[in-house]
């Protein structure tokens, strides 16, 4: 079990007694994250594998707070057992950050273990491979030129002990497989990504939903090197649910947190004020779940230990909450909404999102996929997003879109190229006209965020029919 496992590496002794250090030295708050990850990685790129290997990482992260001013160091767990080190690390340590102060809240003790139907641990290495080689050349069919498919799997294990009292242990495990296809005809190339990840097992990696993951990428990347060039110009478009994520994490989201008022947000001074179409719902999500599947970001506590919740961002259209760890909730007089996420056990935790999406503003004003599109009547339908750039001091963004489809009268006539979508946020969330009702699969969206190291995100949402938005160019 977890317990066993975490505290055979990383002892409760030796949190307890920087704990006890620290708080003898006057310190007015004192926090351990103790984590231990393992991890599997295999990489295949045109039939070659080119990455196979497994990592293992434990450590403890502490945070202290003395005389108002915020500390953070690291200790590998190899470095614990020797109370020479741990005692040099704690008293000797002085880059000091700057003067804070938390905000107060009860103490926690939980214990959390996501359930494994089929558990990573026991899944042989051979098996996986074996898994992984079928997927990658199943992709190679038509006109496909390059495939690069890569596995991933994490299980990671917390112990967070506090000052206060807080005492959590956790244990998620991650595993995710991503196609990144490319087909060629007649000289013109198109690239296309399929994914397929979520929390759990090996039981995740379902042979049915990945084969179908699979055709469908290959046949994406076919599709969009036949497909004639996608128009430019501004459209009524309907955005799938991988868009929809993408306008809210990427495009708004990291502008909501609250950290980033430090630098100069696009919403700062505007709580409280309308800011989007009243038909909309901007939500951040711990604890997310459709159909009992977890969304990849899900995690019940953050790394401060507080409990996560579902965080309505806008609501109505009017900005309702930043999301915020226990410093800037205070620095900003904010409600706490446990987004404290830090990569590992080397980095200090700061405001990070975990699902975000759209969602309609209520339930009754959800329209189903193929209604939207009757609503649309003559437009495009744009689908999985291709990354790109966001300023969030600005609001304006770029994002490439993997397809294109054009519609005419409600129906979909014809695959149009990959394009791209740009525009300001508050302009392109004002001009929402509907909103489904129908969440595209979690998994397909499973990724992470890069703002200061990784962390698991997701999640996709429902449809979104927006007038005026800014296609090709």
């Amino acid at each position: 079990m977890i317990e066993a496992t975490i505290e055979n590496i990383i002892s409760r002794e030796y949190l307890e007694k920087i704990i006890d250090a620290w708080s003898r030295k006057g310190a007015e708050y004192v926090e351990c994250r103790a984590e231990v990850r393992k991890s599997l990685r295999i990489e295949i790129r045109d039939h070659e594998i080119k990455r196979f290997d497994s990592s293992f990482s434990s450590g403890v992260a502490v945070r202290v707070v003395i005389n108002g001013k915020l500390h953070f160091f690291s200790i590998s767990a190899g470095e614990l057992p020797h109370a020479n080190i741990v005692e040099e690390k704690v008293f000797s340590q002085r880059d000091w950050l700057w003067s804070v102060k938390l905000k107060e809240r009860e103490s926690f003790k939980d214990k959390v273990i996501v359930e494994e139907k089929r558990p990573l641990i026991d899944v042989g290495i051979e098996e996986k491979l074996k898994f992984v080689k079928n997927s990658h050349e199943r992709a190679f069919k038509d006109i496909v030129k390059t495939v690069s498919t890569t596995y991933n799997e994490e299980i990671v294990e917390k112990l967070i002990l506090t000052s206060e009292g807080t005492d959590i242990l956790l244990r998620i495990p991650y595993v995710i497989i991503r196609h990144e296809i490319t087909a060629e005809v007649d000289g013109k190339i198109n690239a296309a990504r399929g994914i397929w990840g979520g929390i759990g097992g090996f039981e995740v990696m379902n042979e049915e939903d990945i084969s179908k993951m699979t055709n469908e990428t290959s046949k994406s990347a076919c599709d969009g090197a036949r497909a004639r060039r996608c128009p430019s110009g501004k459209f009524r478009v309907v955005l799938d649910g991988d868009l929809n994520h993408l306008l809210a994490h990427e495009a708004l989201g990291h502008a909501a947190e609250a950290d980033s008022l430090r630098v100069g947000s696009i919403l700062k001074g505007k709580l409280g004020k309308k800011i989007a179409s009243p038909l909309i719902n901007i939500v951040d999500d711990g604890r997310f779940e459709l159909n009992g599947v977890k969304g990849f970001g899900w995690i019940p506590y953050d790394d401060e230990g507080t409990p996560t919740e579902r965080t309505l961002i806008i609501e109505r259209g009017v900005l309702k909450s930043f999301m915020t760890d226990r410093i800037t909730a205070e620095e900003y007089g904010l409600r706490l909404t446990g987004n404290a996420r830090a990569q590992d056990w080397t980095l200090p935790s700061v405001v990070r999102m975990r699902n975000t999406f759209i969602e309609p503003s209520s339930p009754d004003i959800g329209y189903k996929n193929e209604e939207l599109l009757q609503e649309l009547r003559d437009g495009l339908l744009l689908k999985t997003g291709r990354g790109g750039q966001v300023d969030p001091t600005r609001g304006v963004f770029t994002f490439g879109v993997q397809e294109a489809f054009l519609v005419k009268n409600g129906e979909i006539v014809e695959r149009l190229s990959s394009t791209s979508i740009s525009g300001n946020i508050l302009v392109v969330l004002k001009n929402v006209e509907a909103v489904g009702r129908e969440f595209d699969p979690p998994q397909k969206s499973a990724g992470f965020c890069g703002k200061v190291g990784l962390v698991p995100v997701g999640v996709t949402g429902p449809w979104l029919l927006i007038k005026n938005l800014i296609v090709g160019g």
